[in-house]
């Protein structure tokens, strides 16, 4: 064999082998290496997320457009499907839901959004088959609520956004920066960089709504929102905390910042005095950086990180372009 013959094979062998070692083997392995409490709890199917080199949505123009930006955030699922939110890092396209299925993870559809929030929470009502989604309302942080039929009903071909059934602006926050449902209450979480974060939980009707919320989609325009007020205050919770959801008797939170390692951090209720004291907390679990929505579905524990992103994906040690689905009772027990 000839001596370029040789050469052009020994080439292309190592740069083979530079893809594969900075491939998904290599960055699975280094996962499984350094978080290995997570990662052995870890069942599937897991889900990929889409949207991270580019998404369909419409632009601020309200045309059909792709974005090469798009950044996931929240994270629900119901019976049937996975649903993952996601804004626009570069604010030049509306905001976005993607549709899984929940058995297969394959993409259904890409719902958009007629507003460019940033999105930072799902919840699902079950009850009232209805989704809430973060959203605000100048200086106060709101959420808007979809039913469950329209996001069914929703053909993207069509290029145009979805329609909320209900807004509604929140007193006690100025961000609704993570949502869970729970026991018939809408439970919002406040993200904070230096002081204490905050939870305030608003009670749902019998007809699906928040009680005594006035909907700002039937407001006259240029008119002071009316808010709604929590009538059990609010409760206090760690800085940067992304994501927040319950589990028999814990409340768990997820908090993440830049490319620190995230954490999930799992309270007793019954015991902790102080869900902003770190020492209450009953399990500190480490996490790949970049976590933002955790929710509890059954035994299971999803996650969701935005490191895929455009905006991270570089800036990542690790790389995450998967939902997480984890068995809660191997985690907790660990």
């Amino acid at each position: 064999m000839e001596a370029k013959s040789v050469k052009k094979i020994l080439s292309n062998l190592m740069s083979w082998m530079r893809r594969f070692l900075s491939g998904s083997f290599y960055n699975r392995h280094s996962l499984w290496q350094t978080y290995p409490t997570l990662f052995a709890a870890t069942v599937e199917p897991k889900y990929t997320v889409p949207g991270l080199k580019k998404a369909q949505t419409i632009n601020l123009a309200n045309l059909p457009n792709s974005c090469l930006a798009m950044t996931p955030q929240g994270l629900t699922v119901t019976e049937d499907f996975l649903l993952i939110s996601a804004y626009c890092h570069q604010h030049q396209h509306h905001s976005v839901i993607y549709v899984l299925d929940r058995e297969t993870g394959a993409r259904i559809k890409t719902i958009f959004l007629p507003d460019l929030p940033h999105v930072g929470g799902l919840a699902y009502d079950p009850n009232h088959q209805k989704i809430w989604v973060s959203n605000n309302a100048g200086k106060n942080a709101a959420v808007a609520a979809i039913t469950l039929a329209d996001i069914e009903a929703y053909d993207q071909r069509n290029g145009k956004p979805i329609v909320y059934q209900q807004k509604v602006a929140l007193k006690e926050l100025p961000r609704a920066s993570a949502l869970t449902y729970d026991h018939g209450y809408l439970v919002v979480a406040l993200f904070t960089l230096k002081q204490a974060g905050q939870i305030v939980c608003y009670p749902i009707d019998d007809s699906g709504n928040l009680k005594e919320a006035t909907n700002l989609l039937a407001t006259p325009r240029n008119t002071t929102p009316a808010l709604l007020e929590s009538d059990s205050g609010t409760l206090a919770i760690p800085q940067k905390i992304q994501g927040v959801t319950f589990y028999k008797n814990f409340l768990l939170l997820s908090q993440s910042w830049g490319k620190q390692a995230g954490k999930i951090f799992v309270f007793d209720i019954h015991k902790t005095t102080d869900f902003s004291d770190l020492r209450q907390a009953k399990q500190t679990i480490t996490t790949p950086p970049y976590l933002e929505q955790i929710i509890v579905e059954g035994d299971q524990l999803f996650a969701l990180f935005e490191s895929g992103a455009a905006a991270y994906r570089k800036k990542a040690p690790l790389v995450m372009k998967e939902v997480l689905q984890l068995d809660l009772n191997q985690l907790l027990n660990d």
